[in-house]
């Protein structure tokens, strides 16, 4: 008798599944967006949100890093780790293990970082230049241009042009008659789901995804976060597992630790092959 219940019941669902795939699978679609809205609106939206904002705090994230060249798409293994973002600073402290073990841990405020390495034992620190070296690292001063709003990004610009498509708002910047950026706004959520920025050459610098919003701590806010530099073929994934926004971070999280006997490299002023950690494996 329970089998035949359980025959019963894989029949059931199979019936059911037929149904939604011939009806077009209606129960599972999005619901189409709502009358689109003005663009003063949808830049009041993005305001508040971001005026609501000013720290980020999580010790369950989960970190991808990817790199694409000619012999194809080499992807790291998922990370776990903490991160900790205060918009004034602005400030990012980001740590990443595996198996208990930590792998890095980058400190940075505005454009100076130090990225901590424990199995070299080696500290690399550096500004502007040494981010250019390290493009798969996300910088503080380009997260808050993400989160801090519409005016920051210049979507409220007078250059700035928005159209309205069946699922986005979508804004483009542009300087010199040259594309310089390009936003698109979910209509349903009215969320950033897409901004790209491009260089004087028309070619794409950095384009960052975020998308699962939901609510943290009553605001609704982006749990995957993609940044791609596609003229180094980088990519970095940071997913959060459980916000908490808007808790007292100390500022002394984003400095740098002193570590007596650890090597120190200015990767300003030294080239990439200087990190002992970045050194091909023989």
């Amino acid at each position: 008798m329970p089998s035949s219940v359980c025959l019963l019941r894989r029949a059931s669902v199979l019936l059911l599944a037929l149904a939604m795939q011939a009806a077009g699978c209606s129960l599972f679609q999005r619901p189409p967006p709502g009358p689109p809205l003005p663009r003063q609106r949808v830049l009041a939206v993005l305001r508040e949100r971001s005026q609501r904002f000013h720290t980020l705090v999580d010790t369950r994230i989960g970190l991808r890093m990817a790199v694409t060249d000619r012999t194809g798409r080499q992807e790291g293994p998922k990370l776990g780790g903490h991160v900790a973002f205060d918009r004034d600073l602005p400030g990012l402290w980001l740590s990443a293990e595996k198996l208990g073990r930590q792998i890095f841990s980058l400190k940075a405020v505005g454009w100076q970082f130090a990225l901590i390495l424990p199995e070299t034992r080696e500290v690399v620190i550096g500004g502007p230049v040494a981010f250019e070296k390290l493009p798969h690292l996300i910088r503080p001063a380009e997260v808050r241009r993400i989160l801090a709003g519409p005016e920051r990004l210049g979507l409220s610009w007078p250059a700035a042009e928005m159209t309205i498509e069946p699922e986005a708002y979508r804004f483009r910047v542009e300087l010199a008659g040259s594309p310089y950026l390009e936003v698109a706004v979910d209509r349903r959520q009215v969320a950033i789901v897409l901004i790209r920025r491009y260089d004087v050459l028309g070619r794409t610098v950095t384009e960052v995804l975020m998308d699962d919003y939901d609510e943290a701590d009553g605001l609704l806010f982006p749990h995957r976060l993609v940044v791609r530099r596609p003229l180094h073929g980088t990519e970095a994934e940071l997913r959060l597992g459980r916000p908490r926004l808007n808790k007292p971070i100390p500022e002394e999280a984003f400095q740098t630790p002193e570590l007596p006997g650890w090597r120190r490299v200015d990767l300003d002023r030294q080239p990439l092959e200087a990190v002992e950690a970045f050194r091909p494996r023989r």
